[in-house]
């Protein structure tokens, strides 16, 4: 009988050692569990912020190539020029000064509040150049800089460059590192 004792009491050690060798293993696989799944999260949330990261980085991409577009665009629209003002009186103009190339009839002493140009004559669609009686451009040159439209023609010994309607007494003036673009403006000037 103590040889049967001693057997049911090494079989309820070793079953108390082996229960508790399973809660123990059991306990470090469920914390092993816990921390897989924590993980799993953390790599969901940083797959998720990758691909927001990623298709914002696809607009924004997107959105710079339509804007070097337009600044391409607007470069190559753009000519150097030179920028000088005259004033409608005959001697810098013909005998009309108050009636433009293309038929507009304005009033000498307010000529400066019309904001029209003259433009050299190979800058007009007719001669091959990218202008008509009408059109809008922007002019760049320092304090002249600003919108006008072409009304005038030049005397045909200037090239690649455009002349401000002045009223008389305004001072004469020069831009020679200018620049202009054609735009399509709606509003009145």
């Amino acid at each position: 009988m103590k040889k049967e004792n001693i057997k049911t009491i090494v079989i309820m050690l070793l079953s108390v050692i082996l229960v508790s060798h399973s809660v123990e293993k059991k306990s470090i696989i469920d914390e092993l569990n816990d921390q897989i799944s924590f993980l799993n999260l953390k790599v969901s949330v940083a797959d998720s912020l990758v691909k927001s990261t990623t298709i914002n980085g696809l607009i924004l991409a997107d959105k710079l190539m339509t804007y070097e577009k337009k600044i391409n665009d607007i470069e190559a629209n753009t000519h150097k020029i030179v920028v000088t003002m005259y004033h409608p009186v005959p001697d810098q103009t013909d005998d009309t000064p108050n009636i433009t190339a293309d038929g507009t009839v304005i009033k000498i002493k307010r000529a400066s509040d019309y904001r029209y140009v003259a433009v050299s004559r190979n800058m007009l669609e007719r001669n091959g150049g990218f202008l008509k009686f009408g059109d809008y451009v922007w002019v760049d040159a320092g304090k002249k800089s600003g919108v006008y439209q072409v009304r005038d023609t030049m005397n045909a010994r200037f090239t690649d460059r455009i002349d401000i309607l002045e009223s008389p007494g305004v001072k004469p003036y020069k831009y020679d590192k200018a620049s202009m673009r054609k735009i399509n403006y709606e509003g009145g000037v």
